[in-house]
This record gives structure tokens, sequence and C-alpha cells, in this order.
């Protein structure tokens, strides 16, 4: 489902702006939003002459969230166990974003044939991330290349480029994107199985979906909508009454909305993790966690609404956890204040940045953060909340 707009601690965001990429999928415009500039770009996989895209984040324009958003992507090497058999972890190259890995098969016996090389790159983009994948496979199918999808909703796909004769794996958690480089060495079970690999260390093992699923596989990006258009309730509407609570529109534009179990949604990144072991202090688990979500799908709306619930357990005690970790509204510099917002009483939880800001509304035993800059939206929203 998509997920929230401020960090990869949150595996739950949808994009805000739109980047203008070259054709060579290397050029940002620099007349678009200045936001978008000041993000690290693809790493080059100058191995296979994978072309470099560069495109910003607005995401993570805020201290705390930036330096989560690299932290999880510096730490997003694949697990050696998870690896097929016989393939090792090469050299890692670190950069102020990300980092990219090399992924080593076994040595020939004749010593003669090159060993097979994997190159993976995570990249935190932010709350453009789900853009920057966009706007990439747009270039790509622009310049010639050959886009296949891997899952529904664009949240993963192959990238055959016939000029290099090479292909990649492009694909996305949250605010993180997973890039995996091979040029034909390595066998396909072998490449899905390192695919995977990263994908897991980044958050979610069925991000990277599966050769050619498509929009028909189940398997999607974790910022992706899930299967829905069942009478019954589906991994999309698994708790249609804590969706209840959300507004269907805001300004006339309709919203898409979702539910999930927590444990469904959030990855390894350090804050959901901090989440999780608040959520086992009030004598929880995170698979106890209720998610939904509603957000505008065409990104016109400067908008993410996100509400929580857990049953049988108090809603002040659940929102605290919230604010104090999946949030990180303690954080020195961040300011947090009461605020009355269309008849209801909020926190509103700045981070000082000229980014968006939280709203966190409280209720008997669910919370409901509205992540939005315009007041307006955020006053709107309030007053359709239930």
């Amino acid at each position: 489902m998509p997920t929230r707009r401020t960090s990869p601690r949150r595996a739950l965001t949808r994009p805000t702006t739109v980047a203008v990429v070259g054709h060579d999928m290397g050029d940002v415009d620099p007349g678009g939003d200045s936001r978008l500039l000041s993000a690290a770009p693809w790493i080059a996989l100058a191995a296979l002459a994978i072309a470099v895209l560069a495109i910003g984040f607005s995401f993570l324009n805020r201290t705390s969230d930036q330096s989560s958003c690299r932290s999880a992507a510096w730490h997003a090497v694949p697990d050696p166990g998870d690896l097929p058999a016989d393939w090792t972890l090469g050299s890692t190259d670190m950069n102020a974003n990300g980092m990219t890995v090399s992924i080593l098969g076994p040595a020939s016996a004749d010593g003669q044939t090159p060993q097979p090389a994997v190159y993976a790159s995570v990249t935190c983009y932010g709350d453009v991330a789900a853009t920057a994948m966009s706007e990439n496979k747009a270039a790509a199918e622009a310049a010639g290349a050959e886009v296949t999808d891997r899952s529904s909703g664009g949240g993963a796909y192959d990238v055959d480029n016939p000029s290099t004769s090479s292909t990649t794996t492009i694909f996305r958690v949250g605010p993180l994107i997973g890039q995996i480089a091979d040029g034909g060495s390595a066998s396909p079970s072998d490449l899905e199985a390192i695919t995977k690999a990263v994908a897991a260390a980044m958050g979610d093992d069925r991000a990277a979906g599966a050769p050619g699923a498509g929009a028909s596989d189940a398997a999607v990006g974790s910022d992706e909508p899930l299967p829905s258009g069942s009478d019954e309730p589906s991994a999309s509407s698994a708790f249609p009454e804590l969706e209840a609570k959300l507004p269907t529109e805001v300004g006339g534009t309709p919203l898409t909305i979702q539910s999930a179990g927590a444990d469904e949604i959030f990855g390894s990144d350090p804050n959901s993790r901090a989440l999780t072991a608040r959520i086992r202090t009030m004598g929880a688990q995170l698979s106890d966690v209720q998610v939904a979500q509603a957000y505008d799908d065409t990104s016109q709306v400067d908008l993410s609404i996100v509400a929580f619930r857990l049953p049988g357990k108090s809603g002040p005690k659940l929102s605290e956890a919230i604010v104090d970790t999946w949030l990180s509204a303690n954080v020195d510099g961040v300011k947090k204040s009461d605020v009355t917002l269309g008849g209801k009483k909020l926190t509103k939880i700045d981070y000082g940045d000229q980014g968006t800001v939280e709203y966190v509304y409280t209720g008997d035993d669910y919370v409901i953060v509205i992540d939005t800059s315009d007041p307006a939206i955020a006053t709107e929203v309030a007053s359709k909340i239930k």
C-alpha cells in the first residue's frame, strides 16, 4: 500500500512532485522544483554501462528523516544467507544517499570464464521515489529500451537496454529505490534470488515482484495499491471499519483508501523497529495493529492520511507511540504544538524545513495522521475524519 511520506521508517507514501528527466535518464530539469535537486543520483553501474538517473527528493527535507532514510539505504546490503549457493558479497561502495554492492558468483573451474557478477544499488529518494520510478520508466521507453512490469502499479519493472545488452531491475520500498544490474552472467533463478535478497534487505522481499508479472501479479511494491475489486474484504480492504474513519474525497478529488496489517507494511528500518518495540511494551504485537491510508493516486493533492488502530488499547497510548517513534517528533529542532482544525483538536508536528507537516488526531482506540504542507487541506481533512 502507499507509504507515508516522511521516512523509510514507515513502510507507508506517494509522490507530490513531478521530476523532469532527460531522455538518457541522466538529466534533471534545473527549472523544476528545487527540492528535486537536493537528492543523490542513481549510482552508476559502470561495469554494465548502466545510464545514471539523477533525480531529487523532497520526502526527506528534514534532518531526522534524511538521516533515517540514508541509514536505511546504507544498511540495505543483502544477507549472505539469502544469496544463491556459492554466491558471495563483493565490495560495497557508499555514497551520500545510498550504496552499491557487487555480488559475485562461483569462479569457473577452468579459470577462463569470467566470474558471474551482479551489481545492486539502493538509494534514498524520499517523497519523489514513486515519481522517480515512473519518470525513469518513461525515459527508458523513450530511449528505445524494452520495459516489462514485474508488479502492478509500476512498483517494479525490468529495463532491457539494447545498447548495452544488459537488463536492469528497478523497484521501490517506500522512499528507497533498488536497482539490480546483470550483464547476462547470472542464471535467471540466481538473479531472481539475488533480487529478492536485496528487496528483503530494503524491508520487503516482495517489492521486486516477478519477471513479466505485470498488472496481474499480486506481489507489488510496498508503496503500490494492493489488489482490490472484490465484494469481500481483501488485502487492500482488510479493516473497513478503520477505513470508514477516513474522508473519501478532499476538495472534490476522490481519495483511494486501503488497509492492511502493520506487519504487512512496515519494514526493518530503525523507525519501524522502534514502533514495533513500543507496541510490545503495550502488550501487543505489530501484527495486532491495523493500518489504513487515504491518498490521491493522481498525485494532484498534497496529502496522505494514515490511520492506526490497536484494538483493546488506548488511543492516546498508541498516539504517543506513533509520535515518538514513527514520526520522530522528539528529535531536537522538531516543534510540537496543540492546534484545533475543523473543530477537532490535533497535535501539529513541524520539522522546520518548509516540507510537509504532520497533524495527529487521537481517537478512543485509533490515531489518524494527516500529512500535508497545505493548512487548508489539513483543515478540510480534520473536519471530515470520523
